[in-house]
């Protein structure tokens, strides 16, 4: 797997080009997508080398490594915002039982108290920054 900063921008097709040539590589592994970049960088390693993107990751942790979706990133590079990536963010931090009755309380019309609000807060900081969340 050839392994590639999304920072570098276009500098990535060159270095692409010298691992193709020296080693040669299956795949791409994308890297720091939780920076200011947009991973543009990821389309012209593809087109260069034809090898696909197989992973991204958006952090400094194994949670943070994910299998790389290139619909998404289109929508990323476009800034048009992931929204399924948040939604699958959102599956992992919130606890199922949890949200089914906080749905009940609020359909039944029963109080929305500060504990309720407590609750849905510690799930949402366990989906990590907001930054990262909106890409």
């Amino acid at each position: 797997l050839f392994v590639v900063d999304a920072m570098i921008g276009q500098d990535a097709v060159a270095t692409a080009k010298a691992f193709e040539e020296g080693v040669d590589f299956t795949g791409v592994v994308l890297t720091k997508l939780d920076g200011d970049a947009r991973g543009g960088a990821a389309l012209s390693v593809r087109g260069v080398t034809g090898r696909p993107i197989l992973f991204a990751s958006t952090g400094e942790k194994l949670t943070d490594f994910e299998a790389f979706h290139p619909d998404r990133m289109a929508s990323r590079i476009l800034d048009m915002g992931d929204v399924l990536t948040l939604i699958e963010q959102a599956e992992k931090a919130f606890d199922a039982e949890q949200a089914a009755k906080m749905a009940e309380k609020v359909a039944t019309g029963q109080d929305f108290t500060l504990a309720d609000f407590l609750v849905q807060m510690q799930q949402m900081k366990n989906m990590g920054s907001m930054k990262k969340m909106l890409g």
